[in-house]
């Protein structure tokens, strides 16, 4: 597989040298193309952090991060934000849906952005919400919400699809359900998926696991023969004190 992700010596810091904070303390790693990985660790192990560099939503200190042959910190902030409209689709925790707005129409504003956007119609068909399309927020449950953000990251075709905790705010059955979807988009569509998560239970259904705590990589596993999203979620889900190592 092709090679997408490099992380080089990457650290990013934050505050000023009194008061100084380091997120991410000289990390390496590399993820290819069509890989689902998980990033797993407790709060304030920094894999927030190394999505948001991923994503191209801030600049890390030093070290070198190339995305399908980009070099992320020589770009301006007009170039980044031209390849987070390109190439990334970012799923949060708190869908970030505009409430007087459709399903439909929360996904067809990405084509008001990205010349390559998919039909909105079709990418909310992909999620299982055809029956919903005229629907406001309000009137769709948390994981119909969160699979409306989904269609809409998808409709902007991006090569990366990024998950900030895309199961935190949903129920453990619902969460399987967006779970597995992102599983098939990956395994399906041929997209990269990452999310970040402190569900150790997930790390089984990956390609690859990073542990993180406390800024630094702890390990990286490969994982040849991942499971299917519902059978992870029976595993112990709960981070053990090594970061669920």
């Amino acid at each position: 597989m092709k090679n997408l992700i490099t992380f080089h010596d990457v650290v990013k810091e934050y505050g000023s040298k009194d008061s100084r904070q380091l997120a991410v303390n000289h990390i390496d790693f590399t993820i290819d193309e069509g890989e689902f990985v998980v990033i797993l660790g407790q709060s304030g192990a920094g894999k927030s952090t190394v999505l948001n560099l991923i994503g191209g939503m801030d600049y890390a200190t030093s070290g070198t991060i190339t995305v399908n042959e980009l070099e992320l910190n020589k770009m301006n902030e007009k170039q980044l934000a031209d390849y987070r409209a390109n190439n990334i689709g970012f799923i949060f925790q708190f869908y970030n849906l505009l409430p007087t707005l459709t399903a439909l129409e929360n996904v067809a504003i990405t084509k008001d952005i990205i010349k390559k956007a998919l039909d909105p119609k079709s990418m909310l068909e992909a999620v299982g919400l055809e029956k919903h399309i005229h629907k406001f927020p309000s009137q769709l449950s948390g994981g119909e919400q969160q699979r409306v953000s989904i269609a809409r990251a998808l409709c902007k075709n991006p090569s990366l699809i990024l998950g900030d905790e895309p199961t935190g705010a949903l129920d453990s059955e619902t969460g399987i359900v967006v779970l597995e979807l992102l599983q098939k988009m990956c395994k399906e569509n041929k997209k990269t998926v990452i999310i970040v998560t402190h569900n150790a239970a997930y790390g089984k259904c990956a390609d690859k696991i990073i542990y993180m705590r406390n800024g630094f990589i702890r390990e990286i596993r490969k994982n040849d023969n991942p499971l299917p999203v519902n059978e992870c979620e029976s595993q112990d889900s709960r981070l053990n004190d090594k970061g669920g190592l």
